[in-house]
């Protein structure tokens, strides 16, 4: 018996799809459902990427599990940060640094926001910040490469 939750995403939410006909899987398409939403321009809302909180995503203690927050908050950096700064290519992570501020459980929605700090020719400088309703649960500082030329493209959510 599974004991997985329905996402149930809020509205407006739409769901990722990191497969885009590749042949063979991704790391992304194994870390579990992503839902992204795009708001109004120069609002808070204008990029987010969320995750509805299942049991194979927690620690032993039953938190969302750190790793799982990690890749979460990498994705928002990069993914969202693009997405801010206008860039629609893949973006590699050079460097991250993470604060866990609190837990998220099973059944939450947890939802991350980029801040975009700084893009120069070759780097995109973000904050990033997961939350589960307005409580913070990781904050974390991002450096991705923007690499010369087209690269690979950002096409579909």
């Amino acid at each position: 018996m599974s004991s997985e939750i329905p996402d149930d995403p809020p509205e407006g939410f739409k769901l990722v799809d990191f497969a885009r006909g590749r042949p063979e899987p991704t790391f992304n398409t194994h870390v579990g459902n992503m839902y992204v939403k795009r708001g109004e321009k120069g609002t808070r809302d204008e990029f987010v990427l969320a995750i509805r909180v299942q049991q194979n995503m927690c620690n032993p203690a039953g938190g969302l599990h750190g790793g799982m927050m990690m890749t979460v908050a990498d994705l928002v950096g990069t993914m969202g940060g693009g997405y801010l700064a206008g860039l629609r290519k893949f973006l590699p992570t050079v460097s991250m640094t993470f604060d866990f501020v609190a837990p998220a459980r099973v059944g939450d929605w947890v939802e991350g926001r980029a801040e975009l700090i700084r893009q120069t020719r070759t780097l995109l400088f973000t904050n990033i910040y997961l939350t589960v309703g307005e409580q913070k649960i990781l904050r974390a500082s991002s450096i991705a490469k923007i690499s010369s030329g087209d690269g690979t493209g950002y096409t579909k959510t």
